[in-house]
């Protein structure tokens, strides 16, 4: 895989790595590998899952807009569409997710973390949140169930109507960080280990018995939401929004 590396432990765990380049943006080709392996893991689920971004200060820095930016409606609905599934199968993947969230992890970056059971965040400067509505765009339905499910109802209000990009001690604070380390990576892998070596199928159902649950409510947004979410996404102002990022972004 080029954008990815996927390691099974003798523990029990598996330890997926993104590894899609500077900033680790969620390219259409990482996007495609990470549905490959979610359904090889969804036929042979781990005891335990590990979503790492290694040594990088960038766990991911969201959607490859110098890819995605010029997409049209069909083909942008299509990639967003398998974004989704991902986060579906990770939801209702019959082991727990720890993420360790060791760089900063931005809009679609930080969505991917929500799908994950358990969330270790480095500790020093991390930028974290959702920055959509800066670009004039809204934060998708079902990653805004997901931040409720995560923190609280008025703090995922707060994060998706103000962009503001958080740093550790207030993830912990409100909840979207489970546990600051000073080194994610190890800690991550440490909760995955302890978890992996409980006996029998308790973990894993106690996390399908609310994860199928939560999955279900997650995609129904979605259906509800995709067309307004679209609507900002190809607005004239979001459009001159993204077209600018995109000419930052490429220097």
């Amino acid at each position: 895989m080029d954008h990815l590396s996927l390691e099974e432990r003798d523990s029990g765990v598996t330890v997926l790595t993104l590894q899609g380049g500077s900033g680790n943006p969620l390219s259409p080709g990482l996007v495609q590998e990470l549905s490959t392996v979610m359904v090889k893991l969804t036929d042979a689920p781990p005891r335990a899952l590990v979503l790492s971004a290694g040594d990088s200060k960038v766990f991911s820095a969201g959607f490859d807009l110098p890819t995605v930016g010029s997409y049209d409606p069909t083909h942008l609905t299509a990639f967003f569409e398998g974004f989704l599934g991902i986060l579906d199968r990770m939801l209702r993947l019959p082991c727990p997710i720890i993420a360790a969230v060791g760089g900063h992890a931005i809009a679609g970056g930080f969505i991917l973390t929500l799908a994950c059971d358990f969330r270790v965040v480095g500790t020093g400067r991390k930028k974290l949140g959702l920055s959509e509505v800066d670009l004039g765009a809204a934060v998708p339905a079902g990653a805004q169930v997901l931040l409720t499910e995560r923190t609280s109802p008025q703090a995922s209000r707060y994060l998706c109507q103000t962009a503001a990009l958080i740093g550790p001690e207030e993830a912990y604070r409100i909840g979207y960080a489970d546990e600051l380390a000073e080194d994610a990576n190890v800690r991550a892998l440490e909760l995955a280990e302890s978890l992996a070596a409980k006996p029998g199928a308790g973990v894993a159902t106690s996390k399908l018995l609310l994860g199928a649950e939560l999955a279900d409510r997650v995609q129904a947004a979605d259906r509800e939401g995709m067309e307004p979410f679209l609507a900002t996404w190809f607005s004239n102002e979001a459009q001159d929004a993204i077209a600018g990022l995109v000419r930052r972004l490429k220097g």
